[in-house]
């Protein structure tokens, strides 16, 4: 974990560009001391590259900076942050995901803020090349920013969805779009008929390998709502665990293949800037969110 925001961006006390990793097994926060390190920021793109084994990290928020361009690599092993090419312009809150049959970290929309408009662009990062390539499909979805981004490995697809358009006023839509990097191709998957989640900004999901269901949570009007997405149906499915981690926004997710777990952290507290630090895990089987925070 990277950087965050623990207040206003008009403070620049409120950034920070710490350096964090979580032993599942253990359950253990352990903050990293890299030698030098990206800036301080928060709202960037991260995703895991899983042949290169780096973290990748794109663009972000800092203090008076609306849109970074910059692009990282985090090595675990040797505990180094890397400066890697510059990324594409105009993409604050562009979110990624590591296409892992491809060995490409896609990118997908973002805000543009001279104009307050979104982008619907796709952008394909090879560690290996160190280079950006703009794909430039025929058929895009429609413009967005922090929205909702996974992998799903067994259908090899880029999945993404939710965000409202830039009056905050009503979703973009409520579809699920998935990219295939091997055709370059976009497709729409709107709701079938039954339920599915109202659109909504700032939310997260990930993939659960093992349930082979995208898994997603929380989000600006989102509440305290867990859903769950089946790719190989496109049905949504409402799960309604007895106990969650509550109404929170802009917060972290990643799944953990060996701990076979949703893990949750941070997070503002829905229509505040109030930031949560606690660490939750999510066990589909149990349909289970678990307050596993570590004590001081």
């Amino acid at each position: 974990m990277f950087g965050g925001q623990s207040g206003s961006y008009e403070l620049e006390t409120s950034f920070n560009n710490e350096t964090w990793s979580y032993d599942a097994a253990a359950n253990t926060w352990t903050q990293m001391k890299p030698a030098s390190a990206p800036s301080n920021r928060s709202c960037d793109g991260s995703a895991y590259d899983a042949e290169s084994d780096r973290v990748i990290l794109f663009g972000g928020l800092a203090y008076n900076i609306f849109g970074l361009t910059d692009t990282w690599a985090y090595d675990y092993n040797t505990d180094t942050w890397k400066e890697m090419a510059q990324g594409p312009v105009n993409h604050l809150g562009a979110r990624l995901a590591y296409d892992a049959e491809s060995d490409r970290i896609i990118l997908f929309g973002g805000l543009k803020m001279e104009t307050f408009r979104y982008v619907n662009e796709t952008w394909a990062f090879d560690f290996n090349a160190n280079t950006w390539t703009e794909m430039k499909p025929q058929k895009s979805p429609p413009g967005r920013n922090f929205q909702a981004m996974a992998y799903d490995s067994k259908a090899d697809r880029v999945l993404t969805w939710g965000c409202f358009d830039e009056n905050g006023e009503k979703p973009v839509d409520e579809s699920m779009w998935a990219y295939d990097f091997n055709t370059n191709t976009w497709t729409e998957m709107k709701p079938d008929i039954g339920d599915y989640p109202a659109g909504r900004d700032f939310t997260q999901m990930v993939y659960d390998a093992k349930s082979d269901r995208t898994v997603l949570y929380g989000g600006t009007l989102g509440g305290t709502e867990t859903w769950a997405f089946d790719y190989n149906t496109n049905t949504w499915i409402k799960l309604d665990p007895a106990v969650n981690p509550g109404g929170i926004e802009e917060h972290s997710m990643v799944y953990s293949n060996s701990a076979d777990r949703v893990i949750l952290f941070g997070g503002f507290l829905n229509g505040t800037e109030n930031p949560s630090g606690e660490t939750w895990t999510y066990d589909f089987n149990s349909n289970t969110w678990t307050n596993v925070t570590p004590k001081p």
